[in-house]
């Protein structure tokens, strides 16, 4: 059997309700569905792709911010998954000309036992999720079309320390 890169790779789409590809409008965040690293998606690191695709309906300006978000149990305590140097894992993309793509790794899945408060070694909660937020300046009901998608690395079962003293992102 001839081994290939593809082998090794998880990929699973950033859902809402089953819909991959969201419509943004308005100013309101848009929770995507958890994500269980433990039993759906069991891996030890996890690359993070976005794509939001150029605005519609002609806005002076168009963003879009995500943000990953963790958490223990999956429907409470949401809270700024960090990378280990402090900073919020996510991006702004500006969308009023053109499409853009956003990467982010994320190490140490499943490391945090209970609460990132409490856990200092720079490791993930069980569940995971992504959180987009379109802001819009003027326009006639300007929207944009985002995606994204977890590509992870399987796991071996065996928890793993974080690789890296500086910002995984």
């Amino acid at each position: 059997m001839r081994l290939n890169p593809y082998d090794d790779v998880m990929l699973t789409p950033i859902v809402a309700s089953s819909v991959c590809v969201q419509s943004l409008t308005g100013s309101s965040a848009v929770n995507q569905d958890s994500l269980d690293t433990a039993i759906t998606f069991p891996c030890e690191s996890i690359m993070i792709h976005v794509r939001a695709e150029i605005a519609s309906g002609t806005p002076t300006t168009a963003t879009v911010a995500w943000a990953l978000q963790e958490s223990v149990d999956g429907s409470t305590d949401w809270e700024a998954a960090l990378d280990n140097t402090g900073a919020a894992i996510g991006a702004t993309l500006n969308v009023k000309t053109v499409a853009v793509d956003s990467y982010a790794r994320v190490e140490g899945i499943n490391l945090a036992a209970t609460d990132t408060d409490v856990n200092p070694s720079g490791g993930r909660m069980r569940y995971l999720r992504v959180v987009y937020t379109p802001t819009f300046t003027g326009g006639s009901s300007p929207a944009i079309l985002v995606s994204g998608e977890y590509i992870g690395s399987p796991a071996s079962g065996q928890n793993l320390p974080v690789r890296t003293t500086v910002s995984n992102t």
